[in-house]
């Protein structure tokens, strides 16, 4: 990661982490989730109904609980700075664009998973710079976040676009508790201001 100079909220010097952005493949996801897009997967050769001309695949491991709900998300084009990123314990939340749209999204690898796939819940956590990663998206295709994986919402390259979002009421309910600071913490969510924790923020790099 490469440093530059920025101010923050407080009119002081801090240095971001630049993260350039690498392309979304189902290879460079590897560890964060997976992205949907380009059919493949695991197939549901029984579901027959419509012969070759309906294919049925599951292109990952979505998994959540009888709280799921579906999000219609706008986002507006805002600067490329990491305020905060999150974690949820019960989903695997899904950010899918409408209309084609690219975006961005920046990542980081669990960090209280155990070897069985669960997640440790008993201390705080913070990400671990080492593995945040600013990913990028062509807009064919969306992701499937594996539990535990530490993200900033989506940062559209168009205007405005409109995302499906596959989450948990809970977590929107988290969501409505935020304190001053940003940061929230419930049963499906763990949201951490990164300024706050590190005294510096991530930032993406743009294009030259």
């Amino acid at each position: 990661m490469i440093q530059s100079r920025d101010r923050d909220g407080r009119g002081l010097m801090t240095a971001n982490r630049i993260l350039k952005p690498i392309r979304a493949t189902p290879e460079s996801l590897k560890g964060y989730g997976w992205l949907i897009g380009e059919p493949e997967g695991k197939a549901r050769d029984k579901i027959d109904f419509y012969g070759k001309e309906v294919q049925v695949l599951q292109p990952a491991d979505f998994h959540g609980n009888g709280d799921l709900c579906l999000n219609l998300v706008t986002f507006s084009k805002r600067s490329l700075i990491v305020k905060w990123m999150e974690y949820h314990t019960k989903h695997t939340q899904t950010f899918v664009p409408l209309k084609g749209h690219p975006f961005l999204m920046v990542l980081g690898k669990p960090t209280r998973r155990r070897s069985d796939g669960t997640l440790e819940m008993t201390k705080p956590d913070l990400p671990d710079p080492e593995t945040v990663t600013a990913f990028e998206f062509d807009g064919s295709g969306g992701i499937v976040m594996d539990i535990g994986v530490w993200h900033e919402v989506p940062f559209p390259v168009e205007p405005r676009t409109n995302f499906v979002c596959i989450c948990t009421n809970e977590t929107n309910a988290n969501l409505e508790q935020q304190g001053a600071d940003g940061e929230c913490i419930g049963g499906d969510l763990d949201k951490k201001n990164i300024l706050k924790n590190f005294g510096y923020t991530f930032e993406i790099a743009t294009k030259d």
